[in-house]
């Protein structure tokens, strides 16, 4: 058991502390594992992992057993001496660390694979969940009737307006069939989703700030979550009576993209923000980044506080 006993300490070590690197640090996880390597070379090599002693010709007291012809006599040229213990057992200590490596990628294929399926699946319902609870169906019905009434008073304004809505229509309906979309069009979405709301409010009864990024390649982030908080805000950031504000940021940092929003709250006593879906909204932020994401709530008394940060490319993101 004793001398199994550092071969399982070395699988280990590399299963679970210095794999899970080899993706997102991999020269760390160079280093790590040539220093393991090396330090179980040395516990190889040591001589209280060799009771057998040296070769019996290398004993003292005892003489080399006689040699044919020459140096390298006829016993040495028809039997090569065998292989040194403590350097099988380096050979078996690499080999066992390339299988664990091995399986860990098969490992974690499998596991992405059945995530993507999960993914997938979940995706079917939350399309439909996304039309019920992400895009309230009233900011429709109201926007078609601002559009309407702008058809009199301002036809190419009406023109306008209908063009956008067609643009969000179609994100709506075609782009999210998938588990993620570019940056790019959900904050297009986003645009277009602030530019048709404030038909239904005078410019001076909400104050409106926004702070995008101008350079989104590359980032993908789910379809309609962004937004989902974008529509709680107006549902519940807005009131005709009293002053109203929304701030909404977006920005990469890291390899992340970060979105905040704030807003005034002037929801009923009771109310509550579970409408747009919060428990979706975690499980399919779960499902794409495992722990790698954060989503933080601040319900204070007031105001109403976002903070959401993803990584830019889920293909990165390890569990």
């Amino acid at each position: 058991m004793k001398t199994f006993l550092p071969f399982l300490l070395l699988v280990l070590i590399h299963h679970f502390l210095l794999a899970p690197l080899i993706r997102k640090r991999l020269p760390l996880y160079i280093g790590l594992t040539a220093a393991l390597l090396v330090a179980f070379g040395i516990w190889c090599f040591s001589p209280g992992n060799n009771p057998g002693g040296p070769p019996p010709e290398f004993q003292s007291g005892m003489a080399p057993p006689p040699r044919g012809l020459g140096e390298g006599g006829p016993q040495d040229r028809g039997h090569p001496r065998p292989m040194r213990p403590e350097m099988m057992r380096l050979i078996m200590g690499v080999l066992l660390v390339g299988v664990d490596l091995g399986t860990y990628f098969y490992v974690e294929s499998r596991r992405k694979e059945r995530r993507m399926k999960e993914l997938q699946a979940e995706n079917l319902s939350q399309q439909l969940e996304s039309l019920k609870y992400q895009i309230n169906p009233h900011f429709f019905m109201n926007t078609l009737n601002n559009i309407h009434a702008l058809v009199d008073i301002d036809p190419e304004k009406a023109k306008e307006s209908i063009e956008v809505f067609s643009k969000m229509m179609r994100i709506l309906l075609y782009e999210n069939d998938s588990p993620t979309i570019s940056l790019s069009k959900e904050l297009d979405f986003i645009e277009h989703f602030i530019s048709l709301m404030r038909l239904r409010y005078p410019e001076d009864s909400v104050k409106i700030d926004t702070n995008f990024p101008g350079e989104r390649s590359g980032a993908v982030v789910p379809p309609l979550v962004m937004a989902s908080f974008v529509e709680n805000a107006f549902k519940h950031g807005v009131s005709y009576s009293e002053d109203s504000f929304i701030r909404i940021k977006v920005e990469m940092q890291d390899g992340k993209v970060v979105f905040r929003c704030s807003n005034s709250s002037h929801k009923p006593d009771g109310d509550s923000r579970q409408g747009i879906g919060l428990d979706n909204i975690r499980k399919r932020l779960a499902l794409l980044y495992g722990q790698s994401y954060t989503l933080s709530i601040d319900d204070m008394e007031g105001q109403y506080d976002v903070l959401l940060a993803i990584p830019a490319n889920p293909e990165t993101t390890q569990q």
